[in-house]
């Protein structure tokens, strides 16, 4: 219980920074015209290689009988590093080529990603109310994403969009497979100096190729950009990383669509935007089946939900059973827990 309160206190950091950042930047650059999403995403990797710093104070990593442990972390950061990058950039490159309403509704679909990879690679239950839940989020991301009209749809744009949310939800469960035995700073630090060496050939070959011509920002946009990788990127990720390690990935991604409501609340209070029906009504959604995805970290809770899954579905049709749905009092003895 207690890690997984920890948990839900990180993911929502994450998503008071992300909101945050995100507002910050778009007042910072709202005038300044910089799309390099391939130097964007470079430039907040590479920032993850200042968490080597604690190596300096973690020398026993560093002596022999520990450098095993460091080689691993090391090496697992090697294999995370092109799901990052690449989660990143899809991400990234997707929003100069589509619509911001359905780049939003595209990489919402992660969270269904990642409860498809949570059920083939760490073996968790096909439970039916999970599915049920991010469905609810995705349809409240759509209605949000509705009520907003403006850009045009590109189809690879929006191929980029699901690229990014494919890659996403593989390394939050590869992360989640591997975060139990991570020393997670160290291995953030060697992702961004790993990422600082593969990945400027990279640098080189898209601006040669014409498809991202280099320009070097001037020292207040290094200075902004800057600023908001610290916060949006490399204390949101190790933040986000450490949710992920006492929650489960899909709970942590269906999480993330908060920054929907948490940005909607904002805006009304310092811009004074209005919304329509459409927007709250998906906000709502998305709370909703965020508070559904999250009752699976109460033991009680998903003890009793758990039976409830597709296999046994399946199970019972086969057998001419008939599979008994909780009933009025089970379900407000099931709120009440996750109230108190």
């Amino acid at each position: 219980m207690g890690n997984s309160r920890l948990g839900f206190a990180l993911l929502m950091l994450v998503v008071i920074l992300w909101v945050a950042s995100s507002n910050a930047i778009q007042m910072i650059f709202k005038n300044i015209s910089f799309n390099k999403p391939f130097f964007l995403t470079y430039f907040s990797t590479t920032m993850f290689s200042i968490y080597l710093i604690t190596l300096l104070w973690k020398k026993n990593l560093l002596i022999e009988s520990s450098q095993e442990n460091f080689y691993l972390i090391a090496k697992t950061a090697l294999k995370f590093c092109p799901l990052w990058f690449f989660a990143n950039y899809f991400f990234n490159l997707s929003l100069g080529l589509t619509r911001v309403a359905s780049n939003t509704v595209i990489s919402s679909s992660s969270s269904m990603f990642t409860l498809i990879f949570s059920i083939i690679i760490l073996k968790e239950k096909p439970v039916l109310l999970k599915f049920v839940s991010v469905i609810i989020v995705i349809m409240g991301v759509s209605c949000v994403a509705l009520s907003d009209t403006e850009g045009i749809d590109s189809f690879v744009g929006d191929a980029f969009a699901l690229l990014g949310a494919i890659v996403y939800a593989t390394y939050s469960v590869f992360l989640k497979s591997q975060a139990v035995s991570l020393d997670m700073t160290v291995f953030f630090g060697c992702v961004g100096a790993i990422n600082a060496i593969v990945l400027l050939p990279g640098l080189l070959f898209v601006n040669f190729s014409g498809i991202e011509e280099f320009e070097f920002p001037n020292s207040m946009i290094i200075g902004f950009l800057a600023l908001n990788a610290l916060f949006g990127t490399v204390l949101s990720d190790l933040l986000w990383a450490l949710s992920v390690k006492h929650l489960n990935p899909a709970l942590c991604t269906v999480g993330l669509s908060l920054t929907i409501p948490l940005s909607m609340t904002v805006d009304k209070i310092w811009h004074g935007y209005s919304y329509s029906y459409l927007y709250l009504i998906g906000a709502l959604m998305i709370v909703c089946g965020f508070i559904i995805m999250s009752l699976f970290e109460y033991p009680k809770v998903a003890e009793k939900f758990n039976s409830f899954n597709i296999d046994s579905i399946f199970q019972a049709k086969r057998k001419g059973e008939r599979k008994n749905l909780l009933s009025v009092s089970e379900m407000s003895k099931i709120v009440s827990y996750w109230m108190s």
